[in-house]
């Protein structure tokens, strides 16, 4: 593996109260089928928050949502490349959501009730991340 070769991720479980907004992506997003957390490559010099406030607004509409930061993620992924993702809550004041472009299905869904971890891409990765960190969630901190 040439050590300039990385992958930077935002990644993003958006919670609101006791559900949690998942998305399927349009073909060929991340060679992936299935139920995802809002993620997206970071842009040249994008810092990690900002980026996961894009892909708030760009993919599912959310303007606005108190962030925090999860985990930070490190390793070689299927394309050979160095992982690095950043992992994020987001918690919206509201459910109103509206599908970005790229975004072909969004749906919230009680945590409890979540689609079983075969309808979740790379092998559930996603509903993984998503219980553990929202059976441990802490309550938001301050608005922004």
């Amino acid at each position: 593996m040439e050590r300039d070769k990385h992958t930077l991720v935002a990644h993003i479980a958006v919670l609101h109260h006791t559900s949690a907004l998942l998305v399927k992506y349009g073909l060929g997003h991340d060679g992936q089928q299935g139920w995802f957390l809002p993620n997206d490559e970071l842009r040249h010099l994008e810092h990690p928050e900002q980026a996961a406030r894009r892909i708030l607004r760009e993919h599912v509409g959310i303007d606005e949502a108190t962030l925090k930061t999860v985990e930070i993620e490190s390793f070689v992924g299927n394309n050979e490349t160095w992982h690095l993702i950043f992992d994020y809550l987001a918690f919206p004041p509201t459910m109103n959501i509206s599908k970005g472009p790229i975004i072909s299905e969004a749906k919230w869904f009680e945590i409890e009730k979540l689609p079983s971890t075969e309808d979740f891409a790379h092998h559930g990765w996603g509903k993984t991340l998503l219980l553990k960190h929202a059976f441990a969630k802490a309550q938001p901190t301050s608005a922004t």
